[in-house]
């Protein structure tokens, strides 16, 4: 193959990476033969290619070994693998593309960082490669040393703090340390923010910044939230009259005192015909 060809076949490559199924496919044969329909691999200062024809495909940051049996599929971690594959017992096998946890199997997790289903609980050396806490299966994030580390599974905040961890990851069910980047329902904004409190839904408290206090614009559900919000932030009478350090306040509606006029502010002797919720307190002490 003469080296023109070549130099198409690595631009082909730059331009589109062709989408190949399964490791054998990624790493072939090496025949190196000038037929037009040949399989070839190229090793490149980026990597090693997979070329069949003019059409190459970059398949992994690292080059084998010449002086092994050159199958192409050897791997200290998945990130010597191609996308789709994953690192087992010091070889590449088939795991399947994904983008989501959902495209894989059963005793899978999805490593977005890779796009690549791999075995929950890592491969080959027992661990999980991560750099992020995407890469990690459920119960796990990615630890300094670059792999994924236990921590727990949970489904809101209060749950994952009651098994000692900061806050919950709802979209990975895992714990967390540290606190919630997305905010906190403790505590009462101070007077030099500027920001007021969002408009929340029935059962919801506003969040505040984990960093400055600040109202950030954000709701969260009464019962997700890991610390307990202050009585003011509470907008609905049952997760009020739950707490006993709480206090709920009515408004009357369709009043009117014994002679039938309206009722006003202050009046005694007013009937009305129904009650809605207004606000909760904090009790005095």
């Amino acid at each position: 193959m003469n080296k023109l060809v070549q130099s198409l076949g690595l631009m082909v490559a730059l331009a589109a990476t062709s989408m190949l199924a399964g490791c054998e496919l990624y790493f072939g044969s090496h025949d190196h033969s000038g037929s037009g329909g040949s399989t070839w691999n190229y090793c490149g200062s980026d990597g090693y290619y997979q070329c069949h024809g003019d059409s190459c495909t970059w398949v992994s940051p690292t080059c084998p070994d010449p002086g092994s049996s050159g199958s192409g599929y050897e791997c200290t971690s998945s990130t010597d693998c191609a996308a789709g594959c994953y690192c087992a017992s010091g070889t590449c096998e088939e795991g399947g593309f994904c983008s989501t946890n959902a495209d894989c199997g059963p005793g899978y997790h999805c490593n977005t960082d890779r796009s690549s289903c791999e075995p929950d609980g890592g491969s080959g050396s027992g661990t999980v490669a991560c750099t992020s806490d995407a890469s990690c299966p459920a119960g796990q994030i990615c630890g300094p040393n670059g792999t994924c580390t236990a921590t727990c599974t949970c489904d809101t905040d209060i749950s994952a703090v009651n098994q000692g961890y900061g806050y919950c990851d709802e979209s990975r069910d895992t714990c967390e340390p540290g606190s919630d980047p997305s905010g906190t329902c403790a505590g009462t904004p101070p007077s030099t923010c500027t920001t007021t409190a969002p408009q929340c839904g029935p059962g919801e408290v506003p969040l505040m910044d984990s960093t400055t206090g600040c109202f950030n614009g954000l709701c969260q559900a009464y019962g997700n939230c890991g610390a307990a919000p202050v009585c003011e932030h509470i907008d609905d009478e049952g997760n009020c009259l739950s707490r006993g350090d709480c206090a709920a306040s009515y408004t009357g509606l369709n009043c009117h005192k014994s002679d039938g006029s309206a009722c006003h502010s202050g009046d005694t002797g007013c009937t009305c015909q129904s009650f809605e919720f207004a606000k909760c307190s904090t009790k005095p002490n």
